[in-house]
């Protein structure tokens, strides 16, 4: 900034150096963000708000907001035909667990690749699952990819903006829900991350007195 400032860097370069000065900027914020979530939820100070929602409904516009990066990698989206999926959470956290997943998923899938969501309903609990074709993670390192800061020591993609939080605050947002985070990877295969919420009651139909009159 100082160099396009002081005139040091010439015209034809300065919107190179400006596209990165906004690469840290928008990596930066994402890390303040990212922090303050992990604070609120370690301190108790996040509290949940539970509703009853359509969970493939976030996924799938959560996997619209991901458009540009799928059209440039020219991916296979499976799964978004899925009826709708009831659970009982807090919808706005979910959100975000959603969001890092797939986020996740987009940066770590090969090009040409597929992403799947896929979903598995029992009587008290649901099964959401995000799925990716790619390199995979190899079995010591699935111990240690909750861990805040933690990428793995192989690149597995060539973005690099990532700040290794967004699997430390999915598993805490899930915990919060008393849920669990799954990890399932084969490497040069795939990666599959499945986390659990409570199913939603199905709503009671009033009944009405067969003897009143209509």
């Amino acid at each position: 900034v100082d160099g396009i400032m002081d005139g040091t860097i010439p015209p034809e370069r300065q919107q190179h150096y400006l596209a990165i000065v906004s690469s840290e900027v928008k990596r930066l914020s994402r890390l303040v963000r990212s922090m303050l979530n992990i604070a609120r939820l370690e301190s108790g100070e996040m509290q949940l708000a539970p509703t009853s929602f359509d969970i493939n409904q976030v996924v799938c516009s959560t996997i619209f907001t991901f458009e540009k990066a799928i059209e440039e990698k020219n991916l296979d989206i499976r799964g978004l035909d899925s009826d709708r999926v009831m659970v009982s959470a807090d919808e706005d956290l979910i959100h975000q667990v959603v969001y890092n997943l797939v986020e996740n998923a987009v940066k770590f899938v090969d090009a040409g690749g597929y992403i799947e969501i896929s979903y598995r309903t029992e009587e008290k609990m649901t099964y959401i699952s995000v799925k990716n074709s790619g390199e995979g993670i190899s079995k010591e390192e699935i111990s240690k990819v909750f861990e805040r800061f933690y990428k793995t020591d192989r690149s597995r993609s060539q973005d690099k903006s990532g700040v290794g939080l967004g699997l430390n605050i999915v598993r805490s947002i899930i915990k919060l829900h008393q849920g669990e985070v799954i990890v399932r990877s084969t490497e040069g295969q795939f990666c599959e991350f499945t986390f659990t919420l409570p199913t939603a009651a199905p709503k009671q139909v009033p009944r009405h007195n067969s003897g009143e009159l209509k």
